[in-house]
């Protein structure tokens, strides 16, 4: 369907080209030429590119009903938004508490001990 709006619309144009330059060097079909393209641009072209416009809202509004009713806002409400995988978080994750030795777990880390773990 894109391909014959696109040759009939190039047709159309070099149509008008050749007609309106047909004018200019006293060309003896420069009328016709004209008329062609004229008539090729609005009685085959605009239809066609028409008639692809509405097939594709067409096609789009079907694929939007389709999926409609699968995705509501009461489902995104429900979840948490942290834990909602369209909300993600953008924070720094932190896989526990760091004090020059490694990774500490909270259960076993003291504040004002650094290396107090390694003791245990």
């Amino acid at each position: 369907m894109r391909n014959s709006i696109y040759i009939s619309a190039i047709i159309g144009l070099i149509s008008l080209a050749i007609g309106s330059v047909g004018f200019l060097i006293k060309f003896s079909n420069a009328k016709l030429f004209l008329l062609l393209g004229i008539c090729i641009l609005l009685l085959l072209s605009l239809p066609l590119y028409f008639t692809e416009r509405s097939k594709y809202k067409k096609k789009k509004a079907s694929i939007l009903k389709k999926y409609q009713g699968e995705h509501t806002a009461r489902a995104l409400k429900k979840t948490k938004k942290k834990h909602n995988p369209d909300y993600p978080s953008f924070r720094k994750q932190k896989s526990g508490l760091t004090w020059g030795g490694g990774n500490i777990h909270g259960s076993t880390a003291k504040r004002g001990s650094k290396r107090g773990f390694l003791n245990h």
